[in-house]
């Protein structure tokens, strides 16, 4: 008795090694479900007839049914699946996940495999032993803040197509954050508590505008010199130069004053504050708590849409 338990744990742990979280299910197909009809047809013909063709014919039915569960088992055993998603994910739009779909059985290949995220499949039809297979699957996330993906279903319907095997991935340990859904924005005319300005620096550059005349001294650039000038002076006189123009922009989000939707009011200063950075503005985005100053965080839209997911 104890051997017969040890050969079934071996049996389970190598031709089968799948745990009761992600163990394999099966369903019968439409053409499984005719081809099994035929099958208990076929029997129930020969125990009433004795005619050994129908007993022969339903003995390798039979079998046809034991090798084909055996075989899509097989198929399915030592098949792992990772996933790394897209750099940025925002609520209500598709992103792109990357998977990587491996067979690590060293001798044997598995064919016709099918990875499902949601309502959304990419079909394998032959995988090498010992080998990754990259696929690309989108994924829809309803909501802003920590989501995770929904469950990842591997199926086989390999050989025969009589039965749909499938084991179910569960990745709910790992958290996938989702920024605010993005909206069209036009700025002109978006309400002024979204406060926009622009500052001219008073700094020296190699903008269009004048900002004073000077003699030329050891370092200063060639280029800058005033010739006219110059000829008549009789000395060389340099040009100062305003620096190019810089586009600033003060964001402020406040949904208390407000007084609107909170999610709204959260997509929209999200909407906003792209919009923004995409037309090169140096944006200081203002909260109730504190301020993400463009010296701060520079042209990345990571911590100001990383405040506005997770705000609660």
């Amino acid at each position: 008795m104890r051997r017969l338990k040890v050969i079934s744990s071996i049996l389970k742990s190598r031709i089968f090694p799948f745990s009761n979280r992600n163990r394999i299910r099966t369903r019968p197909t439409k053409e499984g479900l005719i081809f099994l009809g035929l099958t208990f047809f076929i029997g129930f013909a020969a125990l009433n007839t004795g005619n050994n063709l129908l007993y022969l014919t339903f003995g390798m039915m039979l079998s046809l049914i034991a090798v084909s569960g055996i075989l899509s088992m097989i198929n399915l055993r030592k098949i792992d699946v990772s996933y790394s998603p897209s750099q940025s994910i925002f609520a209500l739009t598709p992103a792109s996940f990357k998977f990587l779909l491996s067979n690590k059985k060293k001798l044997v290949p598995s064919y016709s495999i099918t990875v499902q995220v949601a309502e959304e499949k990419s079909y394998v039809a032959y995988l090498p032993p010992d080998s990754t297979r990259t696929l690309y699957i989108r994924c829809f996330f309803k909501k802003r803040g920590m989501n995770v993906l929904p469950e990842i279903h591997i199926s086989t319907r390999f050989p025969f197509g009589f039965f749909k095997k499938w084991i179910s991935i569960d990745f709910e340990r790992k958290d996938i954050l989702v920024f605010p859904r993005i909206e069209k924005i036009f700025l002109e005319n978006f309400e002024c508590k979204h406060r926009i300005g622009e500052l001219h620096s008073e700094r020296s550059g190699l903008g269009d505008d004048l900002r004073f005349l000077k003699p030329f001294q050891e370092g200063d650039n060639p280029k800058l010199i005033h010739w006219k000038l110059s000829a008549k002076v009789g000395d060389l006189i340099i040009r100062e130069l305003h620096e190019d123009e810089s586009k600033r922009a003060i964001l402020e989000f406040n949904p208390i004053k407000s007084g609107g939707d909170l999610e709204r009011e959260i997509s929209r200063s999200a909407s906003i504050f792209l919009e923004l950075l995409k037309r090169d503005y140096e944006v200081d985005f203002i909260t109730p708590e504190r301020t993400l100053s463009y010296s701060q965080i520079g042209r990345s839209p990571i911590p100001v849409l990383t405040y506005l997911a997770l705000y609660n």
